[in-house]
């Protein structure tokens, strides 16, 4: 969960509205620098986490510090509510375990999460059951795995999520359609204009599979180069509709180790 600059209460509605659904599990954080937490949230934060126990809310918090640019070059204190270009200190190291730089170009920290999510994704099982959320406006009413877990031990199925395809179509959304065609121009993209919008907030499947999902979406950051605000969800709409992680219900086509890909219409999945 990306979840830097926030207040104390949009944890407290995150946290606790999971927790009061009976959830046991690891809730994985990317916070700010500790010096830069709002009042409560170190507190709160550590009276949460508890590795040793199998039973309710474990939370994992990642301090990550940031060095960002205006588009000009010229330094910046902090994101700019994601405008800023952005690079990662001490996160990255060679094989011996020593530091060393961020090996890419400064990108919107929107952008650079999909790195952190990979790297956190690398701690668990395949069979594990792993989320992508953004925290500012999820409220849980359900145990988002109770389903899931319900079928037993699977592999290699990644779920994503549409948004309202009644209200909006790529091509109706002067944002959606911009990021796809800045990132891969339009004569790449034009043939996806009708189709709903798949949100790149929501995301959830295996590990195996959601680790192919990360490596690909890092990798188009790679290829395009787009810094513009917002670009992670055209690579996230590009992946999709040009095949790139399989074919929806589809076993027989597997990309690396996604086996099953399934897409919710808004209102008929665990994400709503």
């Amino acid at each position: 969960v990306f979840a830097e600059g926030y207040d104390l209460s949009i944890y407290l509605s995150f946290v606790e509205s999971l927790a009061n659904t009976g959830y046991s599990g690891d809730v994985v954080f990317s916070i700010s620098n500790e010096s830069k937490l709002k009042p409560g949230v170190k507190e709160y934060l550590l009276s949460k986490s508890d590795s040793q126990s199998d039973k309710g809310v474990n939370i994992i918090a990642y301090e990550v510090e940031w060095t960002c640019f205006k588009k000009s070059g010229e330094s910046a204190r902090g994101s700019g509510e994601g405008i800023n270009h952005c690079k990662m200190n001490s996160v990255f190291g060679d094989s011996a375990g020593n530091p060393v730089d961020d090996p890419r170009e400064p990108r919107p920290v929107a952008t650079a999460r999909y790195e952190l999510y990979w790297i956190w994704s690398l701690q668990y099982s395949k069979e594990s059951w792993l989320m992508l959320l953004d925290v500012r406006d999820v409220w849980f009413q359900l145990d988002p795995f109770e389903q899931v877990n319900a079928r037993g031990k699977v592999t290699g199925e990644l779920h994503l999520f549409g948004e309202n395809a009644d209200a909006v179509r790529i091509g109706t959304s002067a944002y959606n359609k911009g990021w796809l065609v800045t990132a891969y121009g339009r004569k790449t993209v034009s043939s996806y204009f009708d189709e709903p919008v798949i949100c790149s907030g929501s995301t959830m499947g295996n590990q195996d599979a959601i680790e192919t999902y990360l490596r690909a979406m890092v990798a188009q950051f790679d290829s395009t180069k787009c810094k513009s605000k917002g670009c992670d969800q055209g690579f996230h709409n590009y992946l999709y509709y040009s095949g790139q992680l399989g074919k929806v219900d589809d076993e027989t086509t597997s990309v690396g180790s996604i086996s099953k890909l399934v897409v919710h219409e808004q209102g008929k999945g665990a994400i709503n």
